[in-house]
């Protein structure tokens, strides 16, 4: 499609929260239908976008959308399968953290956190598995 389409900015945040990463967001229906209601709205009405481009282009969120969402829930059967595990992390002050890994909690989006000896430290900053 040649016809720019604006970023989704405030009205496209969900109640979830803020991601820092930008695909996480197409988890969410709404920005979904906000980004095409946005290439409806600017598209140039002179060379309209062909309805087989338009749906190849919805197909191809819908994808993204799937293998964001698939992504999460690997992340998360990773984690769970953690527990009971001694791992070694950064913790949230930088210094590394060592212990057992006693519980794992989901966010949606974020990754997800495990409770390692009393300490909540997120799956990718783990940096050992014994």
């Amino acid at each position: 499609m040649t016809s720019a389409i604006p970023a989704v900015g405030g009205s496209g945040t969900t109640s979830q929260g803020s991601s820092t990463n930008p695909l996480s967001q197409l988890d969410n229906s709404q920005t979904f239908l906000d980004l095409l209601v946005a290439q409806l709205k600017y598209q140039d009405p002179l060379n309209p976008v062909s309805g087989t481009q338009f749906m190849a282009e919805t197909a191809q969120l819908t994808q993204v959308q799937s293998m964001v969402q698939l992504s999460q829930e690997m992340a998360g059967t990773q984690a769970a399968g953690l527990i009971g595990k001694t791992v070694t992390a950064t913790g949230p002050n930088g210094a590394p953290v060592t212990g057992t890994v006693a519980s794992v909690t989901l966010n949606g989006s974020q990754t997800p956190l495990l409770d390692v000896g009393g300490v909540s430290v997120a799956l990718s900053s783990v940096t050992q598995v014994s």
